[in-house]
């Protein structure tokens, strides 16, 4: 197994700071009182906001800015410049500002490279409490690679109160059945900014029943918002950074919408993460811990958007809601 290189982090390895707790069989969830479920889904509902409002998540975002080809730039309330030239971003540090990059306090200008890699949260710079993440997305040069800040003071965080949910209940929790895909699919899907996109990986499908009739949603591996993962290619002994998928095999993502989507539910879709780490014991889907992607919280995200092939043509009222 390749060894990975990684910046410290308290994210969750799962897309858009989900925790997934320890899951139940579906018989084991029928079992249970209303009353039960409900105690069982709080528990992880507030394991949820924690994680998205934690000091360095999703709601810390206060900035995205991107870079132009051959252009310096300053980031405004952030020291140093930043200079992209192809695949190459360079900062400089200001003098008398101790920026640090994993651990260390950069003196001299980093060069950073990433190839033709797509949909990589890149590299970590911190400042007196404020976090700089250089990321790489797909699109054109001008909407290549961003800076986007992190600041546990932003408003969002500060004035969060509670991510608005319907009233959970067991009837949304539906059988089904994970089928991993033999070989992996990268999938294009379009992003919340019109002139990216995101490259995704489907490992497989999930069907289950509703009201007497199976559905197919497709599965894509999920996301980390981790930075900093790096390997070392053999043949040529250059790092090479990762996209946003390690240590997230043992990881289902499904990304979809519904007939609420755009009026009760976030126009963009929902995201609902689950544990595949033993495929064939998968036998149940609950829509009660779909949640909004974090660009529903926030501006300064690049989410990407359901696939047309998981629309749902039926209304789902559970998970969370559109509602502020």
């Amino acid at each position: 197994m390749t060894k990975y290189e990684q910046v410290p982090t308290t994210v969750d390895h799962v897309f858009g700071g989900v925790p997934i707790a320890k899951p139940l069989s579906f018989r084991e969830i029928q079992n249970l009182t209303e009353e039960e479920y409900e105690q069982r889904w709080h528990q992880w509902h507030q394991g949820r906001e924690a994680k998205l409002s934690s000091e360095y998540g999703w709601l810390s975002l206060r900035s995205i800015d991107w870079l132009k080809e051959g252009e310096s730039k300053t980031i405004g309330g952030f020291p140093g410049q930043w200079r992209q030239d192809g695949n190459t971003v360079t900062y400089f540090p200001e003098a008398g500002k101790d920026v640090s990059n994993r651990g260390k306090v950069i003196k001299e200008p980093k060069e950073i490279t990433v190839g033709t890699v797509a949909d990589v949260n890149v590299e970590d710079f911190d400042y007196q409490g404020v976090r700089a993440q250089l990321i790489k997305r797909i699109g054109s040069d001008d909407r290549k690679f961003a800076i986007r800040q992190r600041d546990p003071q932003s408003d969002t965080r500060r004035h969060f109160e509670e991510a608005k949910h319907f009233k959970p209940s067991k009837n949304w929790v539906l059988p089904a059945r994970y089928i991993p895909l033999e070989h992996w699919e990268s999938v294009t899907t379009e992003a919340v900014l019109s002139d990216l996109s995101h490259k995704e990986t489907a490992i497989g499908n999930l069907y289950f029943t509703y009201q007497d009739q199976e559905y197919k949603l497709i599965v894509f591996q999920g996301h980390n918002d981790d930075s900093g993962w790096t390997k070392k290619d053999p043949e040529t002994n250059q790092i090479v950074y990762l996209d946003n998928r390690q240590e997230t095999e043992g990881t289902g993502n499904i990304l979809f919408k519904d007939v609420t989507s755009a009026k009760e539910t976030y126009g963009g879709g929902r995201a609902l993460a689950f544990d595949i780490s033993h495929p064939s014991e998968v036998d149940y889907i609950d829509f009660n811990t779909a949640s909004n992607l974090p660009c529903f919280f926030t501006e300064f995200c690049t989410c990407p958007v359901s696939p047309n092939e998981n629309k749902l043509p039926f209304a789902i009222r559970a998970g969370e809601t559109s509602e502020h």
